[in-house]
């Protein structure tokens, strides 16, 4: 138990082992983000739930991940190509709304096991790149299409707390024209994503005092995964970390199914 100096009592009943295990996790994640420039929030979340409670593991991710993207804002509204942004902000704000209140209603045995399922479904589409193969047939810059995939994206982050940009991310390398704007792109459809997270779960009552400085405790961390996954981004090659954390992803989501199962038994 950590006792904050204002008088709150920050992860009550969590042995000292288990805030190590989750200063780890989290650093894990922005190392992540840092490397890739999303995906923080699903190892977070996937390593978390196996050490708190599903709810506060996912509320906790979005408390810390915060710290990384606030840094970045500035260069994505410089960057972001707005004719990809514009269409999936009004697909992204009604499926994370959708996504945010039916992760206020379901029971903890539920959201795990709807969260190891869309860990699963988005690591093995990506796996099989079906968006590269959609891309001859259809014109991926197209404003229904965008506004589709941003509503389905956004209720699946909303939902589960990750995975919307696993999603969106195969949709805008190819919507987005360079690299840089790709970036920009991710920074502020993430930061409009927060955003409305924020805004839902304080309204539904999650976002406690207590839930927020355990969040801020975590900040440096956060920041010091960032920079180190940055750095490592320049001296690695991605695409064998990112298989390696594909079969992570997918273990560890079906070890949370069967988690979720068992609970209901």
């Amino acid at each position: 138990m950590v006792d904050f100096f204002i008088g709150l009592e920050l992860f009550q009943g969590i042995e000292w082992w288990v805030l190590l295990a989750l200063a780890a996790t989290h650093a894990l994640g922005c190392f992540i983000r840092g490397a890739f420039g999303f995906g923080s929030n699903v190892p977070i979340v996937v390593l978390s739930a196996f050490l708190l409670p599903p709810h506060h593991a996912i509320l906790l991710a979005l408390m810390t991940t915060i710290a990384a993207q606030i840094q970045l804002i500035p260069a994505g509204i410089r960057t972001a190509d707005w004719q990809v942004t514009k269409p999936l902000m009004a697909g992204l704000m009604m499926g994370t709304g959708l996504g945010s209140w039916l992760f206020s209603i379901l029971s903890p045995q539920w959201l795990v096991i709807i969260l190891g399922a869309v860990i699963v479904f988005i690591t093995l589409m990506d796996t099989i790149k079906i968006i590269d193969k959609m891309v001859c047939f259809i014109d991926l810059r197209s404003k229904p299409l965008a506004s589709l995939l941003a509503g389905v994206g956004g209720l699946m982050g909303g939902l589960s707390g990750a995975g919307a940009f696993y999603f969106l991310v195969l949709y805008l390398k190819h919507a987005c024209l360079t690299p840089t704007s790709l970036r920009g792109t991710n920074v502020m459809l993430a930061t409009l994503t927060m955003s409305i997270r924020l805004i839902s779960l304080g309204a539904l009552g999650f976002l406690t005092p207590t839930l927020i400085f355990e969040g801020l405790t975590l900040w440096p961390i956060a920041l010091i995964g960032t920079w180190l996954g940055t750095k490592a981004f320049h001296k690695s090659n991605p695409a064998g970390f990112y298989f390696a954390l594909q079969i992570v992803l997918l273990a560890g989501a079906a070890s949370l199914i069967y988690k979720g199962f068992q609970q209901l038994g």
